[in-house]
C-alpha cells in the first residue's frame, strides 16, 4: 500500500516538474525574442499549468485524501468536480492564449467577433457546468457515472477542437513561407500538438476503466509541451533574431548595404526595423504604413538582396 502511494506520488511529481521546466523555457523565449506570440505562448503555458496542477492534480489529491477519511462517495465526487469547476476559467484562458499565439506568429490577431463569441460560449459552459455540479447530489451513483461520461466527452471535444483548428491554421498559413526548412519546423510544432491532442484524449477516454489511465492523462497533459517548445526554440534560434540594440556602426553598414543593393529610402527604414527584430505588424505600427505595404517592401528587399529570410538579411549587414 505504501509502495503504491509512493509510486503514485512519483508519477505525479515528474509531470509537474516537466510542466514547470516547460514554463521556464517558454519564459526564456519570451524574454529573449520579445515577440507578441512568445508572450502569448508563455501565458498559455502558465494558465494551462495552473489548471493542470490545481484542477486535475489537486482534484485527484483531494479525492485520495477524502477516500482515506471514508467520506460518502457522492460527496467525494462532488468535491472533485467543484475543484475542476473552479479551474475551468484558467483552461479557457490557456486555450485562448494558444490560439492567439498561433495567429500572432503569422502576424495576425484573433478577430474581435471571435474573441467575444469565444468568451461568451465559455461563460455559458462555465455556468452550465456549475449548475450540473451543484445538482449532482440529486442523482444516484449510476446516473452520476453517466453524467461523468458527458462531462468527459465535452472536455475531449473542447481539447480536440482547439488543437485541430490550430493545426489547420498553421498548415494553411505556413504555405506562404518560402524557406522549406523553416516551414517544416513550424509545421512540426503544429503536428506535435496534434499528437498531444490524441495522446491526451486516449487515456482520458479510458480513465473510467482504471485509475492508471487518469494518471497517464495528467502526465501527458502537463509534460508533453517540452517537445513542441524544443521545435519552437530551434525555429527561433535559426530563423528569428532576438530583439537587440543596434551596434554603434550600424548606420554606416546599412548605408553601404543600401548603396550596394540599390535599396530605396523606405526599404532602408524597413531593413533597420527588421534588424531590431520587429515583426511586419510592428514595423507597420512604427513607420505608420499599412501591413501590406510592409510585406511588399520586405518582398522587394529579399529579391534585391537574394536572401530567403530575415536572419540572412540581418547577418549580411552585421
Amino acid at each position: 500500500m505504501i509502495m503504491a502511494e509512493f509510486w503514485s506520488l512519483i508519477l505525479l511529481l515528474i509531470p509537474l516538474l516537466a510542466g514547470g521546466i516547460s514554463i521556464f523555457f517558454s519564459f526564456r523565449l519570451m524574454k529573449k525574442y520579445k515577440k507578441a506570440y512568445t508572450s502569448s505562448y508563455f501565458y498559455y503555458m502558465v494558465f494551462l499549468y495552473i489548471f493542470g496542477t490545481y484542477s486535475l492534480a489537486g482534484a485527484g489529491i483531494l479525492e485520495h485524501l477524502l477516500n482515506r477519511m471514508e467520506i460518502d462517495l457522492r460527496v467525494i465526487h462532488s468535491a472533485r468536480l467543484y475543484a475542476i469547476l473552479l479551474g475551468i476559467p484558467f483552461l479557457a484562458l490557456a486555450k485562448f492564449m494558444f490560439i492567439r499565439s498561433i495567429t500572432e506568429f503569422f502576424q495576425k490577431k484573433p478577430a474581435t467577433y471571435f474573441t467575444i463569441l469565444y468568451f461568451l460560449a465559455l461563460t455559458a459552459v462555465f455556468v452550465l457546468y456549475g449548475v450540473f455540479t451543484i445538482r449532482l447530489t440529486q442523482f444516484d451513483l449510476g446516473d452520476y457515472r453517466d453524467l461523468i461520461l458527458v462531462q468527459r466527452g465535452a472536455f475531449i471535444g473542447f481539447i480536440w477542437g482547439v488543437y485541430l483548428i490550430s493545426f489547420l491554421y498553421i498548415l494553411y498559413f505556413s504555405a506562404v513561407i518560402s524557406d522549406l526548412p523553416a516551414k517544416q519546423h513550424i509545421r512540426n510544432f503544429g503536428a506535435w500538438y496534434l499528437a498531444y491532442m490524441v495522446l491526451c484524449i486516449t487515456p482520458l477516454a479510458l480513465s473510467g476503466y482504471h485509475p492508471l489511465f487518469r494518471q497517464l492523462f495528467l502526465a501527458v497533459f502537463l509534460s508533453w509541451h517540452l517537445i513542441p517548445i524544443l521545435f519552437l526554440n530551434i525555429y527561433l534560434n535559426k530563423y528569428q533574431e532576438p530583439d537587440k540594440v543596434l551596434p554603434d556602426d550600424f548606420e554606416s553598414r546599412l548605408q553601404a548595404f543600401v548603396e550596394e543593393h540599390d535599396i530605396s529610402k523606405r526599404e532602408a527604414e524597413v531593413i533597420q526595423q527588421i534588424c531590431r527584430g520587429l515583426s511586419n505588424q510592428e514595423i507597420s505600427e512604427t513607420l505608420f504604413i499599412s501591413l501590406q505595404t510592409v510585406k511588399d517592401h520586405v518582398h522587394r528587399i529579399f529579391v534585391k538582396t537574394g536572401v530567403k529570410n530575415r536572419v540572412q538579411l540581418t547577418n549580411m549587414i552585421r
